[in-house]
């Protein structure tokens, strides 16, 4: 078993935000260790909303196997749910118990939170404009 957090995104937008999870390595999905990152591919958030919308989702990086060694990375592309246009792109990684945020190509629209403290919490918030 790997590290794990919390991830949240939320939408502080009045229209909705799409958002798709890529470049995923060395995590657990799809329930195996608890761990859900699918929950953020090609999800649709409503104006004014987050996903989930209580709390956040557990995702969970591998550490061992062919992982072991080996950083975690996911990236999550946030799209404006009616006309497709790209917002931005998060890259994220987790490596010796430590997340980080590796890249964000939009930090004006952007903000990310990220908390390394006895359970990590990953926030990403896409302002107004």
């Amino acid at each position: 078993m790997g590290y794990g957090a919390f991830l949240k995104v939320v939408n502080n937008r009045s229209g909705a935000i799409s958002s798709f999870v890529t470049g995923v390595d060395c995590m657990y999905d799809n329930g195996d260790q608890g761990s859900n990152l699918s929950l953020f591919n090609n999800a649709n958030i409503a104006g004014n909303a987050s996903l989930p919308a209580n709390g956040g989702q557990y995702i969970e990086a591998k550490a061992s196997g062919s992982c072991f060694f080996r950083p975690s990375t996911f990236s999550l592309k946030i799209e404006n749910a009616d006309n497709h246009d790209i917002i931005g792109q998060v890259d994220f990684s987790e490596s010796e118990n430590n997340w980080s945020c590796t890249n964000n190509d939009n930090k004006d629209v952007l903000d990310v939170y990220l908390n390394n403290n006895d359970q990590a919490h990953i926030q990403l918030t896409v302002e107004a404009t």
